[in-house]
């Protein structure tokens, strides 16, 4: 037995287990803002996603038994019956990218890739679709994963998960309008990274501040939701782009949040990627929405 940790095994282990203790450690310090409030966010009900969908990238809603998914590899939307808990239907609109996000306008779904490219489908559940495709100014440095429809100015909104300029120290969030068809090059908004809501987070003021994977709007309040995937956070913001809520996500129950989506009363439903699980989409609960104080 002695002689086993004298042996090559013995010091193969030691050093695996160490790697693994600096990388948790490392990881675990990210989350300088713990989730101290674990019922902030409460899980009202969970679909595990068949493999297909395995790298959900972006939902939506479209009806009270459908959301329309996007995955990032496939030109394909998968029509997903929350009902029956199935995929009913896909709609082959485009060649393999990399889709990042998936609109609906009430009549029309829309997707785009991470470089910037929009795609209409008009017509979606006609048995002659029309595909329009849209090439914005923006280009793979910006690593677009946010997208949403504001029926307010009936506009697309892409947010960018990188800085697209290495100088710039903000993530920004840009529009297309769908009346001119017409990108918009000035963002609309710019997530800094030195925003005060940022404050206690151990990457602040860095581009690892917020690493943008989703965006969309409240239907009730018009609050503006944000996530994060890479170390799994939830931003809110008002109308005005006011910055009123930080929630970092708890990473068991949401490891990689890439999806966000509501029902017209408001229901959240929030998608993860899977890796070693199943891909899921959670329809969650959040209480207390505005900021609260630190003690």
């Amino acid at each position: 037995m002695g002689s086993y940790f004298k042996s090559p095994p013995f010091f193969i282990t030691i050093g695996i287990l160490a790697f693994v203790g600096i990388i948790y450690f490392n990881f675990k310090d990210h989350y300088k803002i713990d989730y101290d409030n674990p019922s902030e966010v409460i899980i009202k009900n969970t679909w595990k996603l068949p493999r297909e969908l395995e790298e959900v990238s972006g939902i939506v809603y479209i009806n009270e038994k459908q959301l329309a998914c996007v995955q990032d590899e496939m030109g394909l939307i998968y029509l997903y019956n929350i009902v029956t808990g199935k995929v009913e239907q896909t709609i082959e609109f485009g060649p393999q990218d990399d889709y990042e996000g998936i609109a609906f306008n009430g009549n029309d779904l829309f997707t785009v890739t991470s470089a910037g490219k929009i795609f209409e489908i008009k017509s979606y559940l006609s048995d002659s679709i029309a595909i329009n495709t849209y090439q914005t100014k923006l280009s793979p440095k910006h690593d677009i994963e946010g997208f949403t429809y504001d029926p307010a100015k009936n506009q697309l909104w892409l947010a960018a998960k990188q800085n697209g300029d290495k100088d710039e120290k903000y993530k920004g969030v840009y529009a297309f309008d769908l009346t001119s068809k017409r990108f918009i090059e000035e963002p609309i908004f710019k997530l800094k990274f030195d925003n005060p809501i940022f404050k206690e987070l151990k990457n602040v003021g860095s581009k690892k501040t917020f690493r943008t994977s989703e965006i969309a709007i409240h239907p009730q309040t018009k609050d503006i939701y944000m996530l994060d995937a890479k170390i799994p956070k939830l931003l809110i913001l008002n109308r005005n782009w006011e910055a009123e809520k930080l929630i970092v996500l708890d990473p068991d129950q949401h490891p990689q949040p890439e999806g966000i989506t509501f029902s017209p009363d408001g229901k959240i439903f929030l998608s993860n990627e899977g890796e070693w699980k199943p891909a899921t989409i959670h329809q969650v609960e959040i209480k207390n929405k505005k900021a609260t104080k630190k003690k």
